[in-house]
């Protein structure tokens, strides 16, 4: 296997060395053995608290269910790498991996995430005590918000992983227009329609614009319509934090745009997303 990815990479990489190939493969090993310690660890953690009786018949479900997630997630990962070695239809053509398979490998991510940050603060700070936080009917008014808006952010991130998969982070690189405008040519050139939303450049790229763009707009309409409700202090904060972030991100996501996608600026702006998320799961 490693000997074909590396034929692969030095077939399109014709400058690279076997140094820098080294990287690239470590890299990819010690994802894969931190996936894999991470569910060892989480086993043994699970084992050890069910066994002295801390984890209540409900809370253990949940756990259960996070765990065979995590299982899932390393299936789901080998089934993206493998459709990167598929045979290319040209010699000309770049060995890449599904942004469809891409998508479902960070989806997955995201979603034990979650899980697993949703569950630990329903450990920490069980609902009864959310109560002391906000009036009831504030509390729904802020949750008739915050639902629809964390969608948004949702799919506003599920858009970026067909941003990388199709490499769209590398075309159209100016800001606010799409080289010399808004809306490019070609962005429905592709039959059936659908495929052009997540296999065309330009249509891609320009989907997750206007996905940030709708991001921000949502964000800033929740922090408008909840600055007057009378809650607590903290959660008007953390609505506070949740504008701030998102100005960030679309910062960070215009910098990696204008720049041609440095790794550091496309993990910062990858960073930005979960934790954009984790502020719309604290509220």
């Amino acid at each position: 296997m490693a000997g074909l990815v590396l034929l692969l990479i030095l077939s399109v990489n014709r400058g690279m060395n076997l140094e820098d190939f080294k990287f690239i493969y470590w890299m990819e090993y010690a994802h894969r053995m931190w996936g894999r310690g991470l569910g060892i660890m989480f086993a043994l953690s699970f084992s050890y608290f069910m066994r002295k009786g801390y984890i209540t018949l409900r809370l253990g479900v949940q756990l259960s269910g996070l765990f065979a997630l995590g299982a899932g997630q390393g299936f789901i990962g080998r089934w993206m790498v493998k459709s990167g070695l598929e045979e290319l239809p040209s010699e000309y053509s770049q060995p890449k991996v599904s942004p469809y398979r891409l998508a479902a490998h960070l989806t997955s991510a995201f979603a034990i995430y979650c899980g697993l940050f949703w569950t630990a603060l329903s450990v920490v700070m069980p609902e009864h005590q959310l109560s002391h936080w906000l009036g009831f009917g504030e509390q729904l008014k802020v949750k008739r918000l915050v639902l629809p808006v964390s969608f948004i952010v949702g799919i506003t991130a599920i858009s970026g992983a067909f941003v990388a998969g199709n490499d769209a982070g590398r075309a159209f690189n100016t800001f606010p227009k799409m080289g010399d405008t808004w809306i490019p040519d070609g962005i429905f050139e592709m039959k059936p329609l659908i495929r052009n939303f997540f296999e065309n450049t330009a249509t891609v790229q320009l989907d997750h614009r206007l996905l940030a763009t709708t991001t921000l707009l949502a964000i800033g309409t929740m922090w408008w319509f909840t600055r007057k409700l009378d809650i607590h202090p903290a959660v008007k904060a953390l609505i506070g934090s949740t504008v701030g972030m998102t100005a960030v991100q679309v910062t960070l996501g215009v910098s990696t745009l204008l720049s041609y996608v440095p790794v550091s600026l496309g993990s910062a702006h990858q960073a930005g997303a979960l934790t954009l998320l984790t502020l719309m799961l604290l509220l």
